[in-house]
């Protein structure tokens, strides 16, 4: 969420709105071949494991591989933003100036910590900060939209918005914005391999993030933009940084609790997401370190160093990890929402079908087509 409005600017509302409707559908169309292939294995079972059931080996390898770089992408994101939040917070706040570096450090250091403690005390403690972060968005919202002079122009379109190389550089971080694949084989078992409530579940799951989403950007795009034009440039050009539109938010909102507000949304959503993908990703390593590592201390605290280690140290070494490792994420993203599903969904030997609409080749095409467009965008942006 707060990535999109910065990396958004270089198109415009309109043309944002249009991408962002778009991406939802094909995720929202590949979630059902997703669920297919759980379907028709008889029961939930990761990306890996499908691999495996339907084709072998190699793809059992490509699944796991990729869903652990995507898990290690995501982490890197997270204390990133995080960190350079902190480090706005504490500059406008104080007088002291921490470095990038040493905030991420302590951020890295808390964030294995807390996967240390039992899962039911972060479960709980998870959704204490996810409902509160929904209620500082609705107030935060409020807040800004009143701020909005709709008299006023708005940035409907951009003059970048019709070059190729805006468009390269915006659909993997949409397109990142939209991942929500590690749950397919949870939610299946979940509601008990029932196809129509899993329909209506990941309808729904994603369609409702998709107008948050839509309605966040705009109301953060035409804030910045009347109050703030010059930033608003430095959005469009690529240059402004995750804590320094934290920071101009907090002056654009009139009441002073709202300015405070802006801050914690930002630490509860990166915190909730650090929580959020951090412990599956230190659940699964532990699993892996069961055999050689057999004390259930040791092999707790060693897997919750290798969750965060190698996404501090990208944070360490990227320039800008924010909007960068997003793109990186986006990439491997096409390769677990659209393109190893749909070749597993073509090794499924029968014909009877859970979902008809994957009955539609041309639908089915077309989400290929635009799963290569994705890695192809990210390949041009690397180069």
């Amino acid at each position: 969420m707060i990535a999109l409005p910065m990396v958004l600017a270089t198109l415009g509302i309109l043309p944002s709105i249009l991408l962002m409707v778009a991406v939802w559908f094909i995720m929202y169309y590949t979630s059902l071949i997703n669920l297919e292939l759980n379907l028709q294995a008889g029961h939930g079972l990761p990306l890996g494991a499908l691999g495996k059931y339907f084709s072998g080996k190699i793809a059992e390898l490509i699944g796991i591989i990729s869903l652990k770089l995507l898990s290690y992408s995501l982490l890197a994101v997270f204390i990133y933003g995080g960190s350079s939040i902190l480090q706005e917070l504490i500059g406008s706040k104080t007088t002291v100036a921490y470095s990038l570096s040493n905030i991420a450090t302590c951020y890295a250091v808390i964030s294995m910590g807390l996967f240390l403690l039992p899962i039911k005390w972060i479960d709980y403690f998870n959704r204490f900060l996810f409902i509160a972060m929904l209620a500082v968005v609705a107030i935060l919202l409020t807040g800004l939209i009143i701020t909005i002079q709709w008299s006023s122009p708005l940035p409907l379109f951009s003059e970048q918005s019709v070059g190729l190389s805006a468009w390269t550089s915006v659909i993997p971080v949409v397109f990142t914005s939209f991942g929500f694949q590690v749950i397919f084989h949870t939610l299946t078992n979940y509601c008990n391999k029932n196809a129509k409530m899993l329909k209506q579940a990941f309808l729904w799951g994603s369609l409702i993030p998709a107008l948050i989403y839509i309605v966040w950007t705009c109301s953060i795009m035409s804030a910045v933009y009347q109050d703030n034009p010059l930033f608003y440039a430095q959005m469009g050009t690529g240059k402004a940084g995750v804590g320094e539109l934290i920071q101009v938010l907090s002056t654009i909102a009139k009441w002073k609790s709202v300015q405070l507000l802006v801050w914690w949304i930002s630490l509860l959503a990166i915190t909730t997401s650090v929580l959020g993908v951090g412990v599956g990703l230190c659940d699964s390593l532990k699993r892996m370190l069961f055999k050689k590592v057999p004390n259930p201390g040791i092999r707790n605290i060693a897997a919750s160093i290798l969750t965060i280690l190698p996404a501090y140290v990208v944070v360490m070494y990227v320039p800008n990890a924010f909007i960068a490792v997003l793109g990186f994420a986006g990439m491997i993203l096409a390769i677990i929402a659209i393109l190893l599903p749909t070749y597993l969904f073509w090794q499924i030997k029968t014909q009877k079908l859970h979902y008809s609409e994957l009955h539609r080749k041309s639908l089915i095409y077309l989400s290929i087509g635009i799963g290569i467009a994705v890695i192809t965008c990210e390949i041009f942006n690397i180069f």
